[in-house]
């Protein structure tokens, strides 16, 4: 985005910064070069042209979501990440807060199963399958010699000679470590991620001011092209290292700023060599004559086709500043920082204060210390009980025998009775509400935080010390009661989806939206689908283990019954996803059709070239299957809630696999159940073994660590306000960063801002926006471009991207643009309703720029989609009419040279 590989960083760290070209960052704001020479004008390196357009900024974001290889672990926290989004895909309900407490409440309920069921899956390996089965065999015991100090006694071998920790008790004692380990570490990445990433502090509310005018971008991948150049902010600058040159760009984020006589902020330490795409955000400001050179800044997404948000500045002059329409204050009806007093609840958001706007104007809404570490301390602590409970119950069902021992048998009674005491805790710690997110809370619950997983903790450890104890006559036989077990968190799971669907429904009802994705039922969709990740994980590993502890099956009883049923609804479910892609085959085939003849009436007098028309047509009808996600979505979470529970009932109601269940019925039942069940067995270790060679290969190479970046970018957007062992927020490092760059810029300078986004880019500008004090909000322009913002956000994310949270911000900010094409699979328009002002959306670009041969275009042009729009002349247009639009009015600078008329732009009001 900056176009010039010699690049200085001008704030930040290694782990996010802005940067700009070394040209633009040379000079003290006086005007001297680093050197002593005098430039041209204040503000401006030796040589430099003044007055030459705006000074850009690149903000570098891509190692918040595709740094270093330890980004490949987080595909294990895929299931959690699922259920966080759900959290924030309820439909929009003003006036409803209990409700909406309740679909909160439901989710972060649903998001404890899935811990309870990660950690429960690996009980059932390690516990079960290898302490309880295998190493209670000792056929097995000799196929797996390292399991040799866990052997139990030699059938006709006096008791006790198979060695202190060959009792069954002691052996589950050791087996425990395995999970424990896991707990402790979700529980460390946890803190560890939240100290990287989410600590930062927003922006204060009432920070920034001033009357100038700058323009700022965002792109959305996070790569910056090779950089080396002195650091600036402070009037001097020092050399940075170079950065390798990245070869299919990143996200970007670009802010213009008119030159100022502020003095910049002063310089970040030198930015380190970048391998891997980065996003960058890119400033550019006009000469004003009157200071330093200032930032504008863009962000682009992690991945090849980067969104990008870019700022851009129209000359500053003293006192004289164009009319910005400025946000109203609070209680005069518009959004705003700090409007309402609704509370992040067990929701998340609380009630929908802002009913005509966005939670995400709240000062508090991206700083969730307080409500991140109350679920870290349930989840851990329910991770730690889960680990006890599968020691203990084995120990205290074998003392409730007929003349067992009266005190361990009331031991086991009271250390039952404490472990769901505290169960009962975790749960209500879940069900509280979280913080405020009407002001910056910055409270902390130190003793719940540590007192939860320490009391689960000392639980656990009195188990192991109960299961430990001597138990002359106890044998491990079959296997440890995991259908129960995993029977109950499923019916759990199923129940509380069901719920959160009717909650969802009855918000919708409130207010409908005609565009939100599955009318409102986006959230418990997608809740049902992180339930079913997690169960094919959990499955997917049992099974795989016990294929390799025994094969044949012949010496180990296997895993729950249960898990089996749920490997075998997979081939339905599979069957039917190949049915709905043959139906969107068809339509998207029909549709290209159609395509093919609107592209000849588009191009009349054009000699016709086929092959070019299908190219085109298709590249259209391909866009549009992004709409069809909602069809997608639909279907497979039915069918997999409905299989789902035909499983569970069919494994609580026989105790048996399908195939031995079948074995009395009709002989095509029989059939159908067995290869059900080879096969999902057969499709469950094929997906473990792909998502450990992806996983392996991330940790390796860097462009699949950008691959998995890209999905991270939607997934990780939002806080963690569900599950806190998902993988971090970068947008609560990204938002503060950009809102602190504009404010503090604004602030010093008297600027004003066109804040441009491409992509997740265009929504980290709305983002940023939105957390802008009012007075400064009223001052920025916004361009977007290739914006997910209402065709993906706002049909699944309705309470927080929906119409009136869009026509809030198009409301408080100074005016507003959106490009796309329709072969674009990403952006698209915004639909913000008509208020008066000029129109939001700008019409389709053409793509490609030329049908055939051209003078300006010799060779085809190519078909753009979602990549490439500053190539496109509207682009520079429309971003030159958005500067007009902030302009100061000419008689007040009569020294500054007016931007000249261009075709199409329109000289409006401003917004």
């Amino acid at each position: 985005m900056l176009g010039d590989p010699r690049t200085v960083r001008v704030t930040g760290d290694d782990t996010a910064a802005v940067f700009r070209r070394a040209e633009d960052a040379g000079a003290a704001p006086d005007g001297r070069a680093l050197g002593g020479e005098r430039t041209g004008r204040p503000g401006r390196d030796a040589g430099a042209e003044p007055g030459h357009g705006p000074v850009r900024e690149a903000y570098v974001w891509c190692n918040l979501t595709s740094g270093d290889g330890s980004r490949a672990l987080w595909l294990l926290l895929l299931p959690f990440m699922v259920v966080n989004l759900a959290h924030w895909m309820r439909p929009a309900a003003p006036g409803r807060p209990r409700t909406v407490r309740l679909y909160g409440l439901l989710v972060r309920l649903c998001a404890l199963t899935l811990t309870v069921l990660l950690v429960a899956a690996v009980c059932e390996v390690a516990l079960d399958l290898v302490a309880w089965q295998c190493a209670g065999t000792q056929a097995c015991v000799r196929r797996h010699s390292w399991l040799g100090f866990l052997a139990p006694d030699s059938p006709g071998a006096p008791a006790g000679s198979g060695g202190w920790w060959s009792a069954p008790g002691r052996r589950l004692a050791v087996a425990a470590v395995p999970p424990t380990a896991l707990t402790v570490l979700l529980w460390y990445l946890s803190h560890r991620t939240w100290n990287a990433y989410e600590s930062h502090r927003p922006l204060p509310t009432g920070s920034g001011s001033g009357t100038g005018a700058t323009e700022a971008g965002l792109g959305d991948d996070g790569t910056r092209r090779g950089t080396k150049a002195p650091e600036s902010g402070t009037g001097r600058s020092e050399p940075a290292p170079e950065a390798r040159e990245s070869g299919t760009g990143g996200p970007k984020a670009a802010l213009e700023a008119p030159e100022s006589g502020a003095v910049l902020p002063a310089p970040a330490p030198e930015a380190p060599e970048s391998g891997a795409d980065c996003s960058e955000s890119a400033l550019e400001a006009a000469e004003s004559g009157t200071g330093g050179p200032e930032p504008t800044l863009e962000v682009r997404e992690s991945g090849a086709d980067c969104s990008e948000p870019a700022l851009d500045a129209p000359e500053s002059g003293a006192d004289c500043s164009a009319p910005a329409l400025e946000a109203p204050e609070s209680g005069t009806g518009g959004p705003q920082p700090g409007g309402g007093a609704s509370e992040r609840d067990v929701g998340g958001f609380g009630s929908d204060a802002d009913a005509h706007g966005s939670a995400l104007v709240r000062p508090g809404f991206w700083y969730g210390r307080r409500l991140v570490a109350r679920l870290r301390a349930a989840h851990t602590a329910a991770g730690l009980l889960t680990v006890a409970g599968a020691v203990a119950t084995p120990a205290v069902r074998f003392d409730r025998r007929p003349g067992g021992p009266a005190a361990l048998d009331a031991l086991g009674l009271l250390l039952a009775a404490a472990l769901l005491g505290w169960a009962l805790a975790v749960v209500v710690v879940v069900c509280r509400r979280g913080r405020s997110e009407h002001r910056l809370d910055r409270r902390l619950d130190r003793c719940l935080v540590r007192l939860l997983p320490l009391g689960a903790l000392a639980l656990m450890l009195l188990s192991l010390g109960y299961a430990g104890w001597s138990r002359p006559g106890w044998r491990s036989a079959g296997r440890l009661p995991g259908d129960p077990a995993f029977g109950a968190i499923m019916l759990a799971q199923g129940v509380l989806v069901v719920a959160l669907g009717a909650v969802a429904a009855a918000l919708y009802r409130r207010r409908p939206d005609p565009r939100a994705a599955m009318r409102g039922l986006g959230g418990p969709a997608v809740a049902m689908l992180a339930c079913a990740l997690g169960g094919v994980m959990s499955g997917g590993v049992a099974q795989r283990v016990a294929d390799w502890l025994d094969g044949t099956r012949a010496l180990l009883t296997g895993p729950p019954v249960l898990l089996t049923w749920q490997a075998s609804a997979i081939p339905p479910v599979v069957v039917v996803l190949l049915a709905l892609a043959a139906l969107l085959a068809v339509r998207t085939a029909r549709l290209a059709r159609v395509e093919r003849s609107r592209v000849r009436r588009e191009h009349p007098g054009e000699p016709e070239d086929p092959s070019r028309t299908r190219v085109i047509a298709h590249a259209r009808a391909m866009a549009t299957l992004t709409d069809r996600a909602p069809l997608v979505v639909t279907v497979l979470s039915a069918a997999t809630l409905l299989l789902g529970g035909l499983a569970l009932a069919g494994a609580l109601a026989t105790g048996k696999t399908p195939d031995g269940a079948a074995r009395r019925a009709h002989h095509v039942v029989q059939a159908v159940a067995e290869t059900s069940q080879a096969l999902g067995s057969w499709l469950v270790g094929l997906g473990f073994l792909l998502f450990v060679t992806w996983g392996r290969r991330a940790y390796k190479d860097a462009s699949a660590r950008r691959t998995i970046g890209i999905l991270w970018d939607v997934g990780t957007f939002w806080p963690r306000a569900a599950h806190p062992f998902a993988p971090p927020c970068y947008a609560e490092r990204a938002v503060p960063d950009l809102t602190w760059r504009m404010a503090t810029w604004t602030g010093s300078t008297a600027g004003r801002l066109v804040l441009s986004g491409h992509s997740q880019g265009s929504v980290l500008a709305a983002a940023a926006a939105w957390q802008l004090p009012p007075s400064v909000r009223g001052r920025v322009a916004l361009l977007t471009y290739g914006s997910p913002l209402e065709r993906l956000y706002g049909r699944w994310f309705p309470a927080h991207f929906g119409p009136p949270a869009l026509a809030a911000l198009h409301h408080d900010i100074a005016c507003w643009r959106n490009l796309y094409r329709r072969t674009d699979p990403i952006g698209g328009p915004v639909r913000v309703p008509g208020d008066g002002t000029p129109d939001v959306d700008h019409e389709a670009l053409p793509d490609p720029r030329a049908y055939g041969r051209t003078a300006d275009h010799p060779l085809p042009a190519p078909v753009l989609g979602h990549s490439d729009y500053p190539s496109d002349p509207v682009f520079a247009r429309e971003r030159a009419a958005l500067l007009a639009r902030l302009r100061p009015d000419p008689p007040c600078l009569p020294d500054a040279p007016d931007l000249p008329e261009l075709p199409g732009q329109a000289r409006t009001p401003m917004d």
